[in-house]
Order: structure tokens, then sequence, then C-alpha cells
């Protein structure tokens, strides 16, 4: 598991999204805005993870 300092969180995803997964309604609005930042810390994590992985160190 990974913890990375930004979240996403979506109370009712149903009114975030459409039935087509298209942002929608003050949900998609927040979602598009939270989105951006969480995908760059989990991409940050997964690079550091791949690099530790390729150093054959200990995960600590």
């Amino acid at each position: 598991m990974v913890v990375i300092s930004s979240t996403l969180a979506v109370a009712n995803i149903s009114a975030a999204l459409d039935a087509d997964g298209k942002l929608t309604g003050s949900g998609g609005d927040a979602l598009a805005k939270a989105f951006p930042r969480f995908a760059e810390d989990l991409a940050w994590w997964t690079e550091a993870a791949k690099q530790q992985r390729a150093r054959k160190a200990p995960p600590y």
C-alpha cells in the first residue's frame, strides 16, 4: 500500500460522473480540481517504487 499526501474523495460518484463517465455537476467540478494533484502524487510514488526495485535494495 502507498500512502500519498493528497486525497481523492467523491461522496456521490453518480453525481460527479454521468453514465458515459463524463464529469457532471459540482461533484464533477470538485473531482476535476482534485484529480491532477492526486495523479501527480501517485505517479511520483510509482516512479519511486520502480527505482527502488531497480536498485534491489531492501524496502526500508
